[in-house]
């Protein structure tokens, strides 16, 4: 019998990616995956649509969102798998970090114009949509006048972190976005935590209700995923896996590349039963 594998952290057009949720369905189906989740920053809009689009495939969708939250000047990426969306406080949350996204964004197209790349908002939030604002978007607009020629060089070199149009994002703790999915009836899993390097903050996490670990990235060799798989059982805490994907259907983070198993799945739907009693 063939493994199955899975991909746990996908970003559609309603946050960062490039492709829409009904796009993700396809390319995760062309790939032969089981199921995927969608896991959009601050927003669960597109989970439905995949949901939708996927249905006609047999492909299973798992509810999740990554939260963005701060710790000694490292950005905490905090990924929730089968919250209730529905819940009021848990959306009254997300309208909350995309409002700060929104006036960010707003913030970093004023400081571009005042060193001369003259970008227009109104046109920053038609390519966002109906997306959760972000510097993809702003980078794609500063592709369109001729100042980056690519997005991530638009990106990075002009928006980069410590970088002269760098706004400082919403404070939010580890902690906090941990209890934000728990509140929600959601599994709080830490994200690519080689790339956080934050190994010393996960037992405070765990204390706080940190129930996973993103151990599968589509960017680790085998001997950081066999590392963090064992911080896992020393901590208890389920083994999740994503590529990170924003879009890219080629590459390292593209949709299918990962080789994560599906007992992940399994796991955390275990995990969540467990949270109903």
């Amino acid at each position: 019998m063939l493994e199955k594998y899975v991909d746990l952290h996908i970003h559609t057009t309603i946050s960062d990616g490039v492709l829409t949720p009904g796009e993700v369905a396809e390319y995760a189906h062309k790939e032969g995956l089981p199921a995927i989740a969608i896991t959009d920053h601050d927003v669960t809009d597109g989970i439905e649509i995949a949901m939708e689009a996927a249905s006609k495939y047999g492909l299973e969708v798992v509810a999740g969102v990554e939260l963005s939250s701060e710790y000694n000047s490292k950005e905490v990426h905090i990924l929730g798998y089968y919250m209730d969306c529905k819940n009021e406080e848990f959306q009254k949350k997300l309208a909350l970090f995309r409002k700060a996204r929104y006036e960010r964004a707003k913030e970093m197209v004023e400081r571009l114009k005042n060193l001369g790349m003259k970008i227009d908002f109104e046109r920053v939030k038609e390519i966002a949509g109906k997306g959760s604002i972000g510097k993809p978007h702003i980078a794609q607009a500063l592709v369109e006048k001729g100042y980056a020629s690519n997005i991530p060089e638009g990106a990075w070199r002009h928006l980069g972190s410590g970088g002269p149009v760098s706004v400082p994002k919403y404070k939010l703790r580890p902690s906090e976005a941990i209890d934000i999915i728990l509140k929600a009836g959601g599994i709080p899993v830490l994200a690519h935590p080689a790339g956080t390097k934050v190994d010393e903050l996960i037992p405070q996490l765990v204390k706080n209700g940190l129930m996973g670990l993103e151990t599968y990235d589509a960017i680790n060799p085998p001997s950081v995923t066999r590392y963090y798989i064992t911080l896992a059982k020393k901590y208890g805490l389920l083994v999740t896996g994503g590529s990170d994907c924003h879009g890219k259907v080629k590459g390292e983070t593209r949709i299918g590349r990962l080789k994560a198993p599906y007992e992940i799945v399994e796991r955390l739907k275990e995990a969540k039963r467990n949270l109903k009693r």
